[in-house]
């Protein structure tokens, strides 16, 4: 599966769908454009310094040494889709990828995917599959992300689910509806 930068630019989105893959729910893949698109845009936006990012690009590189693809010459031309999106379709067929999670999913038409065997999906549906297939795992993920955040006062399931909550709103309502975490939305 490969990573669309808009889905790698929020922080904790980008955590949860790393810490995912990390846990073994699936296999991400990315090119070097698509990190370099995100890495320059949340520099662009002032989120992150140039130095975190490096820092960034380095420990994505590290932590999925085989997520890195690039395409083949002259491939991306060649891809009927969004010109500024054709290198995340020729990235999915480098990785022979079937599934591209992006938010920008108009960028992907259908008719021009079905014949490569690629499927574009947002982050939201993404992550509700995942959600409806493995939901110990995911919600284990999500405790993780809870327990890195660097401000004490954010390390609460519901801190997490909030910023989520712009990217995957149904995500976000199927774990708030999940009995097992419901302790965990008041726990500090």
């Amino acid at each position: 599966m490969v990573l669309d930068s808009c889905v790698l630019y929020p922080y904790v989105l980008r955590d949860l769908l790393l810490e995912a893959s990390s846990a073994g729910l699936y296999r991400v893949h990315w090119s070097p454009k698509i990190l370099e698109d995100m890495l320059r845009n949340v520099v662009k936006d002032r989120r992150i310094t140039s130095d975190h990012a490096n820092r960034l690009r380095f420990k994505m590189n590290a932590a999925f040494p085989s997520a890195s693809v690039t395409p083949a010459a002259g491939i991306t031309e060649a891809v009927a889709c969004h010109p500024d999106d054709r290198h995340v379709v020729a990235t999915a067929m480098a990785a022979k990828a079937e599934l591209i999670v992006t938010d920008n999913i108009s960028d992907f038409p259908a008719q021009a995917l079905n014949s490569l065997g690629i499927e574009a999906v947002t982050s939201d549906k993404f992550l509700c599959d995942l959600w409806d297939l493995q939901p110990e795992i995911l919600l284990r993920c999500l405790q993780i992300i809870v327990s890195r955040q660097k401000d004490p006062k954010n390390r609460i399931m519901s801190f997490v689910l909030d910023n989520l909550n712009w990217q995957a709103k149904d995500f976000v309502d199927y774990v708030k509806g999940c009995e097992m975490l419901v302790k965990g939305l008041t726990a500090p």
